[in-house]
């Protein structure tokens, strides 16, 4: 249940950063307020749902996704201090978070197969 909560509040928080960041690039006053509750949001779920599993790969690629949610609190000192450079910070972390979204996908898929091959790989008798 709680982990349903924390995935709502991933996905509004996405969605209040993604339309605010058209606000704030259309100068509208309180887009950066958006944003910046956007970005709380993103951050509290991203804090509520880590790895703790053994496995190092997704350790570190967790620890990213993490580290890039923490770049978007600069991002909201970029858009409140007005610096237009934000935009590029930006880019960058929406290009992090798709390449470990895709890297994890990958890796469990690896995974998938791994554990299904070796199930088929004779060790258990087959039943006709």
């Amino acid at each position: 249940m709680l982990k349903k909560v924390y995935n709502v509040l991933f996905m509004l928080g996405a969605i209040l950063v993604l339309g605010s960041s058209v606000l704030v690039m259309e100068n509208v006053l309180w887009g950066k307020y958006v944003f910046a509750v956007g970005t709380a949001m993103f951050i509290v779920s991203r804090m509520r749902s880590t790895y703790e599993g053994e496995d190092f790969r997704l350790k570190r690629l967790n620890r990213l996704y993490f580290l890039s949610s923490l770049f978007m609190l600069g991002i909201s000192y970029m858009q409140f201090k007005g610096l237009k450079s934000w935009v590029a910070v930006l880019l960058m972390v929406a290009l992090t978070e798709l390449y470990v979204a895709v890297r994890i996908s990958w890796y469990e898929k690896e995974n998938k197969e791994k554990d299904g091959s070796s199930e088929s790989d004779g060790s258990k008798p087959d039943k006709k």
